[in-house]
């Protein structure tokens, strides 16, 4: 059994989702599930954000799987270090990242449907316009057309 699987099996265990591990870890999108459909296991970088967030989790039986999955929740070493200054909390996450990207995407597609909505009004008034003159052309040929049987009859007259 690889790491992944071990640790679906403590995201189970915990009520988690892809989704939600990881923002909490800052992983890259999609990375967790790439892992299991690729057939490959989980970086080493990716469990060590993952013991450090999730300190329930029992580091032996991630790796290993030998003991038990969950242990007493271990202490943070940056909890035990005097704050030195706060974070600073302009600081979007990824969630606001990808909310404006969102919103930012769906206000150029309405813009993008406003212009194709006016395209298409475009297009047919010029069709319009392209009915109208042929609509002339062909009664202007017609008006020819009797004109020249008007002229031949008489020329025929005249010549009798």
């Amino acid at each position: 059994m690889r790491v992944i699987d071990r640790f679906d099996l403590y995201m189970k265990e915990k009520g988690l989702n892809d989704n939600r591990v990881t923002v909490q870890l800052g992983l890259s999108v999609g990375s967790i599930g790439k892992s299991r459909k690729e057939g490959r296991d989980l970086s080493k970088k990716s469990i060590a954000k993952i013991l450090a967030y999730y300190n329930d989790l029992d580091e032996t039986w991630l790796l290993t799987g030998n003991g038990e999955m969950l242990c007493e929740p271990r202490v943070n070493e940056e909890e035990l270090k005097p704050a030195e200054e706060p974070q600073k909390l302009s600081t979007p996450s990824t969630i606001e990242k990808l909310v404006d990207g969102i919103c930012s995407t769906e206000a150029i597609i309405e813009k993008l449907v406003d212009e194709i909505s006016m395209s298409h009004t475009l297009v047919a008034k010029q069709q319009e316009q392209m009915d109208r003159v042929l609509t002339m052309l062909e009664s202007e040929r017609a008006d020819k057309g009797e004109l020249k049987k008007i002229l031949k009859k008489k020329l025929e007259g005249s010549l009798k």
